[in-house]
């Protein structure tokens, strides 16, 4: 899988555009910084071995998006081994690294995750076996939820966002996800043009800037957006994208939270 990145950081020495040393440094360390953010997203989403497969579905929503939601979901893998046990990992975007959030996960009926509760190294009580677990999310808007499960020989993994922003326009479409609790870097993606072509787009900010990304073979589009191109701490930011066939936007607010 291919993925682009846009980093329009004008970090100028002089009014005629020639960079510091300094300055060439700062913008290598926050591109490596945003390759990297990226590289976890997209590694989650690809965590799924051949013959496997995982799924979530809803099962609880509570609240009001962008304020107190609260979503469940039950998770579902399909492929793996009778018996297999998994340890569940959790990276949200405001951690430096992965954390564990349960042991002992076992996989019931129709491939649910669940605590089955029977044996030691199973989690749950044996007074109520296999009980389905609920992933319990409170996300920020467009906040992903990245999940993997992990045993001696499987790893596999998903990603939810509970309040996504997406937009569509005819037959295409743009989602942005936020790589950081303030949302100064989104990972745009979209879907819907035409394959292996240059898809133009525009972000608008504190300032407005032309943008150029290349469609896989697929027509599927992947690029990190950072908003602030000055020195502003937040505001709102919008993508659209310019192609006389579609024209999909979609805005969101970025700044501490």
């Amino acid at each position: 899988m291919r993925w682009s990145v846009y980093v329009p950081l004008l970090i100028l020495g002089s009014t005629v555009g020639i960079a510091t040393a300094q300055d060439q440094q700062a913008q290598s360390r926050i591109g490596e910084r945003v390759q990297h953010l990226m590289s976890v997203e997209v590694g989650f989403e690809q965590m799924v071995p051949p013959g496997m497969s995982i799924e979530s579905k809803e099962v609880f929503r509570k609240g009001t998006p962008g304020k107190d939601l609260v979503v469940q979901y039950h998770i579902f893998v399909k492929g793996v081994p009778p018996n297999t046990v998994f340890k569940a990992f959790n990276w949200p975007p405001s951690a430096e690294k992965p954390s564990v959030i349960l042991e002992g996960i076992s996989v019931g009926k129709d491939g649910v995750l669940m605590c089955a509760g029977r044996m030691p190294e199973q989690c749950g009580d044996p007074k109520k076996p296999d009980d389905p677990i609920e992933f319990t999310v409170l996300p920020l808007k467009g906040e992903p939820s990245r999940f993997a499960f992990v045993s001696p020989d499987i790893k596999i993994g998903t990603v939810i966002v509970a309040d996504p922003i997406e937009a569509k326009d005819k037959a295409c479409t743009i989602s942005l996800v936020r790589l950081t609790k303030p949302f100064d870097l989104a990972f745009m993606s979209g879907s819907g043009y035409s394959p292996n072509a240059d898809v133009h787009y525009i972000v608008s900010g504190e300032m407005i800037s032309n943008f150029v990304i290349r469609a896989d073979s697929k027509g599927t589009i992947r690029v990190g957006v950072i908003p602030y191109p000055g020195q502003k701490k937040q505001g709102t930011a919008t993508v659209k994208i310019n192609e006389a066939a579609c024209s999909p936007q979609a805005s969101w607010e970025w700044g501490p939270i």
